[in-house]
């Protein structure tokens, strides 16, 4: 279904930094067509507004009442304020958790009072809705200690960071839903909150050059979303707001110029939701703004849309490189929006697919209270304005059977086209310099009928150390705790320059196979001028690794590291038998070759633990017995 009517535009074609061409949104939305179709300030209206009925009389009742029911979970709940020597905390011991949990707390329970008075629309939730915002209002700075350059907060500082601007588009949409409700009880408090979203994020937004204006990550598209929400919503001047929304798409430019035309996100899947979604999120509210579809039938947007499905491996799990858990929700209220503006079916289909969801009843209020960070109540509008567009959607997992990303250089494949039986493997390229990186170049899983054997342990808690350069001290961040060699003792190294080569795919109808030279990973110290490692799934029998090396000279054994999920029993012969408790993998070498070791990983870290459960993670070293300087070996998992 077409959201908006076609409008046709002419473009200019640019030459991006990945040596592709598209078109540019600072010139296909210029300042002529900003003024010409650009709603007037104040006058845009997304949704229907509280009051309006459509709330009552379009969403079922049962629905409705989901969200009433998990308003009164927080109707009696106080607003406590955050002391602000936790703030402080973060700058002393690198805690996050301690400041950030108090701070979701009391943005989660505001949405949720929020949707619960849109669908009720009795008055029951206003007084705390007011309380909340309160709240908001009383503190000195809307963001998180981890993006704050000092000890504590300034009220002359208002740096726009993600979640500044997060909070500033829920205040947003909190007025515009239910204004009048609020103003009914409390006089004068929208306007209020007007002038602390444009004190906090519009005029400093506009004002300063932030880092994130030039980014190619997350945070560029991340806050441009937020950022263009309050524009739309709460500038009342039509300068500002043209010169702010200009600025938006000199953003978003950069960040799409950057973007490959695979798709593929470099972050990993637990940022495609506020990287490639929020990118299209800017899109989406551009198009409801001006009355035009932009970008809609661009193959690089799809593609982009496409990524979360593409590494999905089944059982509600995806290939999880860089910062990402195998489990990472793919929340339905951004995915089906976007799969509708592209028309992407199978994207659609994913999106309304039950099983994403642990728990999930047949109203959507759990996942709402489960969205990223805090619920984000300008998504789940949007999404629940487009209810009935999704009533001839057929549900439903997909099933992709074999996936080639070349710029990203991942593949996957799998035994079965039609369901997730038999083998998965999944591998990667790239380079040791990406957002959220791991020193992973050339690292591959396995996994059988959907359950994990050679795995990526993946994020841990974010603290100070995540992101310093302290980061590779952190063992899930080190290839040492990857399926990579550790090559005369030397482990991969951190930054662009160290990368995979001669990177090549072949699919054949029983063989999918990459080849890839990981050398160049490695630092000099490694003495390697090649290892060239060939993954193979011969469809229906095993997966086939072969390595193929060259060393300028031998310093000591060289390993291949292998990290597994579940029990692990060695025979004492050239078997080593991985059971995770639903199914069962063989590691198969020649012990002529190598020298096994399994030890088990002990770790302390909640965010490792909520990825793997109760499975125990055990690393397998299998020492290269020869001293020479060539070589070719060769192992395989049944």
């Amino acid at each position: 279904m077409k959201l908006f009517v076609y409008f046709i535009l002419s473009v200019i074609i640019c030459l991006p930094a990945n040596g592709q061409t598209h078109k540019k949104l600072s010139t296909i939305c210029d300042s002529a067509f900003l003024e010409k179709h650009l709603i007037d300030p104040i006058q845009f209206f997304p949704v229907p507004t509280a009051k309006q009925n459509f709330w009552r009389d379009s969403i079922p009742w049962k629905m409705q009442k989901s969200y009433i029911d998990l308003g009164e979970k927080y109707i009696d709940s106080p607003w406590n304020t955050i002391p602000l020597a936790i703030f402080a905390e973060y700058k002393s011991n690198g805690n996050r958790i301690n400041y950030e949990s108090r701070y979701m707390t009391i943005r989660k329970q505001l949405s949720c009072l929020v949707m619960a008075e849109i669908m009720e629309h009795q008055g029951r939730f206003i007084k705390n809705i007011i309380g909340g915002l309160k709240q908001l209002n009383s503190e000195i700075w809307w963001g998180v200690p981890a993006h704050y350059p000092t000890t504590q907060p300034k009220a002359d500082n208002q740096v726009v960071e993600l979640f500044s601007a997060e909070t500033a588009n829920l205040v947003a949409w909190t007025l515009y839903m239910l204004h009048d409700e609020l103003e009914e009880q409390k006089p004068g408090i929208c306007e209020c909150m007007k002038k602390e979203i444009r004190r906090r994020i519009l005029i400093p937004a506009q004002t300063n050059r932030y880092d994130w204006k030039k980014s190619t990550s997350n945070w560029n598209p991340w806050i441009c979303s937020n950022w263009l929400s309050c524009i739309l919503l709460c500038e009342d001047n039509r300068q500002r707001q043209i010169e702010s929304i200009r600025q938006v798409l000199q953003c978003l430019d950069i960040f799409y110029d950057n973007y490959p035309d695979d798709g593929s996100c470099e972050e990993g899947i637990m940022y495609w939701d506020r990287s490639a979604a929020s990118f299209f999120e800017c899109l989406y509210l551009l198009g409801k703004a001006t009355n035009r579809q932009i970008l809609s039938n661009d193959p690089k947007l799809k593609n982009m849309g496409a990524f979360c499905y593409n590494i999905y491996i089944g059982n509600r799990q995806f290939i999880n490189f860089s910062d990402a858990q195998p489990k990472t929700p793919i929340h339905p209220n951004i995915s089906l929006l976007f799969g509708l503006y592209t028309n992407d079916s199978s994207l659609m289909s994913f999106s309304l697919w039950r099983g994403l969801f642990d728990n999930m009843s047949e109203t959507p209020s759990i996942l709402f209270e489960a969205s990223g960070n805090f619920p984000t109540l300008s998504r789940e509008l949007l999404f629940l304005h487009q209810y009935p567009s999704y009533k001839n959607i057929q549900p439903a997992e997909p099933q992709k059977q074999d996936v080639w990303l070349p710029n990203l250089q991942l593949f996957s494949a799998k035994d079965d086209n039609k369901s997730t039986k038999g083998h998965f493997v999944a591998a990667k390229g790239g380079h040791n310099g990406e957002s959220h990186n791991h020193n992973d170049v050339g690292n591959f899983i396995v996994y059988k009928d959907a359950c994990p054997i050679l795995i990526d342990i993946g994020v841990g808690t974010y603290t100070a150390k995540t992101f310093s350069d302290k980061r590779y001290e952190l063992f899930n961040c080190r290839s040492a705790f990857h399926n990579v060699p550790i090559i005369n003792g030397m482990e991969q190294h951190e930054g662009k320059q160290f990368r995979a080569k001669n990177v090549k795919f072949s699919n054949k109808k029983k063989r999918v196979t990459m080849s890839i030279d990981i050398a160049e990973a490695y630092p000099k110290e490694a003495s390697v001028d090649k290892w060239q490692r060939t993954i193979c799934l011969k469809r229906g029998e095993e997966v086939v690794i072969t390595e193929e090396y060259e060393l300028r000279e031998y310093r000591q054994p060289t390993e291949i590291t292998l990290i597994c999920c579940g029990k692990v029993k060695y025979n004492g012969t050239n078997e080593i038998i991985i059971n995770n408790g639903m199914s069962q993998g063989t590691l198969y070498y020649d012990s002529k070759q190598f020298t096994p070791h399994i030890e088990k990983i002990s770790y302390q870290d909640p965010v490792i633990q909520n990825s793997w459960g109760e499975k125990t993670l055990h690393r397998i070293s299998l020492t290269i017995r020869s001293h020479a300087l060539k070589g070719k070996i060769c192992y395989s998992i049944k």
